[in-house]
């Protein structure tokens, strides 16, 4: 998802051909209001963007806004046509963004960062400023993981089972979510499933307009979920990570959470348990568990293993330094022992510093001087005045100045001209 920069776009398309590249819904809602004159005209180019309309309708929908408000001959709003696929809510379907519509996240972002480094900031000056920003984050970090680890939430819809299972692997925000979408379930009504085999297909409708609208979802009994797997044993590689449930309104491939049609069907089918297939780690309370063991790993290896040999020395240390203080002949012989190993000690940490010398890794011996980087030109506009444009928004000329006719300097006039006086 990216602002709509065409620097961008190609570098996207060149390097991930396979991506959905997504504008930025607020960028696009900002041009709208500045190449649409009027706020119904705007508004009713906006919900192309955020609205979710069926690909099949989306072009009759479109001419019918086009005709209504006159907007035949204006050149943005054709040129926006031809890259519906980039910004509209309609051909995002059954992509993932995690919800999001808009650049928002990067950008409250980089003014959350912009709170604590300015464009003058000194090298020296910027790791500690950046850490204190990331000590803000990592403190709102671990508020949410306590919500989600200590509160229980009170469970009042009609299907607990499921609820309390949301409840026990998302996180508390995700769970809000999740709460909603089974709170709308009860909304819907199906008319008889159509059954072939293992695969059943629901067709979901509301309760009070049954043919208004439609939405389709297919249980497939065949695939084997991971929870079942657990308990038969049986595995089959083929059906593995494949949905139990797949839905025509694609939310869970756009946000990653069962949708209420899901929920639905999970209730006429009594399943208590959300399937393992439908359940995105990435939203779970154990999504952020191998990054900390890997973290670890990678920070306190090397110190985990100096504190594990001078615990074993010290125990090896300890016996021998009690039984050779119990005679004089053992104690000279272990002291005459220790000097001999802590000149050979003291060999091994030179021959240890001459080999990092001799291949630039000693760190400690060589002062790695860090300066400021260089400054450089930004894109975007000059922070200096600009020159004077005209109505049309064309920048204006710099007035020549006035020079002399006789010998074409523009410090004097031809009335004072020197070379007019030696003239006569």
């Amino acid at each position: 998802m990216t602002d709509g920069d065409e620097a961008m776009r190609q570098a996207i398309d060149e390097v991930f051909p396979n991506c959905q590249h997504r504008v930025c819904g607020w960028h696009v809602a900002r041009n709208a209001c500045a190449h649409i004159n009027g706020p119904k005209k705007s508004s009713a180019f906006r919900s192309f963007i955020f609205d979710h309309i069926d690909e099949d309708k989306f072009d009759e929908c479109w001419n019918e806004m086009i005709k209504q408000h006159g907007l035949e001959d204006n050149v943005w709003v054709n040129m926006m046509y031809e890259k519906r696929h980039r910004w509209a809510e309609t051909y995002s379907k059954g992509h993932f963004f995690a919800g999001m519509r808009s650049t928002q996240r990067s950008e409250s972002m980089n003014n959350y960062m912009k709170e604590y480094v300015c464009s003058r900031e000194k090298l020296f000056d910027l790791f500690p400023q950046i850490d204190r920003a990331l000590m803000r984050l990592r403190n709102n970090f671990f508020t949410d993981e306590y919500a989600s680890n200590t509160k229980s939430p009170v469970i009042l819809s009609h299907m607990k089972a499921l609820e309390k299972h949301a409840s026990s692997i998302y996180t508390y925000r995700i769970y809000c979510d999740i709460t909603k979408e089974i709170n709308d379930s009860i909304k819907y009504s199906h008319f008889a499933p159509w059954n072939e085999e293992n695969e059943v297909e629901y067709v979901l409708t509301e309760y009070d307009s049954p043919y208004k609208k439609t939405v389709s979802v297919f249980y497939y009994r065949d695939r084997i979920d991971f929870q079942q797997v657990v308990e038969d044993g049986d595995w089959d590689s083929s059906k593995h990570n494949l949905p139990v449930l797949s839905c025509e309104c694609k939310l869970l491939q756009n946000k990653g959470i069962p949708c209420c049609h899901m929920f639905y069907v999970m209730k006429v089918e009594n399943i208590t348990k959300i399937p393992e297939s439908l359940i995105f780690k990435r939203w779970t309370k154990s999504a952020a568990d191998d990054v900390r063991i890997h973290l670890q790993l990678d920070d306190d290896c090397s110190k985990s293993v100096d504190i594990a040999r001078f615990a074993s020395l010290s125990a090896e240390c300890n016996y021998i330094c009690h039984r050779g203080s119990q005679t004089e002949e053992g104690f000279n012989l272990i002291k005459r022992e220790l000097n001999i190993l802590r000149n050979t000690l003291q060999g091994l940490d030179d021959e240890f510093r001459n080999n990092c010398n001799k291949n630039g890794d000693d760190s400690s011996t060589k002062s790695q001087i860090l300066k400021d980087p260089n400054v450089v030109k930004t894109k975007g506009r000059p922070t200096g005045p600009t020159a004077p444009t005209t109505p049309a928004g064309k920048p204006q000329k710099r007035k020549r100045p006035n020079q002399c006719r006789i010998c074409h300097i523009s410090r004097h006039d031809w009335r004072n001209c020197p070379k007019r006086e030696s003239d006569s």
